[in-house]
This record gives C-alpha cells, sequence and structure tokens, in this order.
C-alpha cells in the first residue's frame, strides 16, 4: 500500500513548480542546468512549438534553511505561424520589419529572444528551522527575487530599437522529502510565482512640419516609453537526488507549468557539493 501511495504522489507531483532542491539540514552550494520546451497540448498546429527556455543557475544552502542564488537564462519566444502589425496601408506588413509593444509582447512577435539575469534569497520552514517550535506536515519557502531582461530580434535590429525590462517576483513554495528504497531519494514540490515587470523601449516621435522658429527640422528624435506587466504562474518539479559521490550529489528534475499562459515542459540537471 505505502507503494502504491508513493508512486501515485509521485505521478501528482509531476503533473502539477520549482523552488530549490534543499536536502533537510543540508549546507552547501549547488549547480543546474535546465531547458523547458513550449508545448501545445489541445491547439491544431505544432505540439512542440518553436519557444523554449535555458538556464544556469549556481547558489549557496545553508543549513537548509537559507538560500542564496545567480541565475542567468536565454529564452525564445515563436508561438504562431503568422503575426499581424497595426500599420499603415504604406508601410511594410513584414515580421522582420515591424513589432508589437503590447502587454503580450511575448506571443505577438516572431523570433523574439531574451537573456535574463537574476538574483534570488529565499527562507525554509522545515525541520532545520527555529522560527516555528512544531513540526510543520509539509515543509515551505519563501523567495524574493529580482532580475534584468534584454530583448532581440530581426525586427528590432531592423528598427534599431532597444528593448529591455526588469522586474521582481514572490515565490511562495510547498515540498517534501521522500525516502527510498533505492539508491536515490525525491523531494516533490510545487511553487506559486507572482512576478511583476517593466518594460522600456524608445517610441518614435515624427517630427512636426515646423518648429517654433518655422524653421522645418531635419530630423525626428525619440521618446523613452514603458508598460508594466504582472504574470503568476504556477510549477510543479519532481527530482530525483542521487545517493553522495565522490563528486557530489547529482539529481535530475522534471516540471511542468503555465508560464506566460502556455505549458512549458521541463527537464534539469545539476549537482550539491
Amino acid at each position: 500500500m505505502k507503494k502504491y501511495l508513493l508512486v501515485f504522489f509521485a505521478a501528482f507531483s509531476f503533473l502539477t513548480a520549482q523552488t530549490h532542491i534543499v536536502p533537510e539540514g543540508y549546507s552547501g552550494f549547488s549547480a543546474s542546468f535546465n531547458h523547458d520546451q513550449n508545448v501545445d497540448f489541445f491547439g491544431e498546429g505544432k505540439f512542440a512549438r518553436d519557444s523554449y527556455g535555458n538556464g544556469i543557475g549556481v547558489g549557496y544552502i545553508y543549513n537548509g534553511t537559507f538560500g542564496i542564488d545567480l541565475g542567468y537564462g536565454y529564452s525564445l519566444y515563436n508561438r504562431k505561424d503568422v503575426y499581424d502589425f497595426n500599420v499603415g496601408d504604406d508601410e511594410s506588413n513584414s515580421e522582420d520589419e515591424n513589432f508589437n509593444f503590447v502587454e503580450n509582447f511575448r506571443s505577438e512577435n516572431s523570433n523574439l529572444g531574451d537573456k535574463t539575469f537574476s538574483f534570488g534569497l529565499t527562507y525554509y520552514l522545515n525541520e532545520s528551522q527555529t522560527l516555528f517550535e512544531q513540526n510543520l506536515p509539509i515543509n515551505l519557502s519563501l523567495g524574493f527575487r529580482y532580475g534584468t531582461k534584454n530583448y532581440s530580434s530581426d525586427a528590432l535590429n531592423f528598427l534599431n530599437q532597444d528593448f529591455y525590462g526588469k522586474f521582481y517576483a514572490f515565490e511562495l513554495g510547498a515540498y517534501k522529502e521522500i525516502e527510498t528504497d533505492a539508491s536515490f531519494y525525491m523531494i516533490p514540490r510545487i511553487k506559486l510565482s507572482i512576478s511583476n515587470e517593466k518594460n522600456i523601449y524608445d517610441s518614435l516621435v515624427v517630427p512636426d512640419d515646423t518648429s517654433e522658429d518655422g524653421s522645418v527640422p531635419s530630423v525626428g528624435g525619440s521618446l523613452t516609453d514603458s508598460f508594466r506587466l504582472s504574470s503568476t504562474y504556477i510549477e510543479v518539479a519532481l527530482p530525483f537526488i542521487l545517493q553522495g559521490t565522490s563528486a557530489g550529489q547529482p539529481f535530475i528534475e522534471t516540471s511542468i507549468a503555465n508560464k506566460y499562459g502556455t505549458t512549458h515542459l521541463g527537464l534539469r540537471f545539476g549537482f550539491l557539493f
């Protein structure tokens, strides 16, 4: 019976996201590489879209209660077969010559890449913590993350347009360490992330026919503009941590998340040192 419950819980964890991998009482460094693929379960187009994300992360965990980490990631967004742009009758409608600066810009522009740098702090409520003088039925995590993004595409290059942003996020996670009879153990967990971002670009300013002194300006200018975006996503992860080796504790993790309104399947490899 215990075996069937364990299998059921593991399957549920995979089907429903990711904080840090933190064995109880662990102190040490972690390093990982992850890849997630944007998929479409119910659409009529491709199952695996031409959108993905890659990330590298390093961090340090103290006594299983406090973690600090740095991350770098690169993502590509290309979800549609055809893109529409609000342009004039005499203007080009090419995907490489126009860009939609709208809140859902990740789905309304083709071949959009972003580079992300982020810094995170996490506190873990588990058996090693002293904040509560009682054992919790499950372990919890509270996190804060801040980072920057820089976007790129053929259209932005054609327009000679800078497009970048800043963001911060609050993360709430729940996890539970499960021992097995094999040479590994699992820490299935779920994470809720609430993020706010500010994306900045230069709006093209068309010059007036005449200036105040009656002369005709020769060139136009630009005006910095921005828009804010809030997003919430849930991610579920199931990591398998192998017993310690001479090179540390290797782990592999599967995950599923709903990011920016679409499903992403993820796979992460790493080590605890």
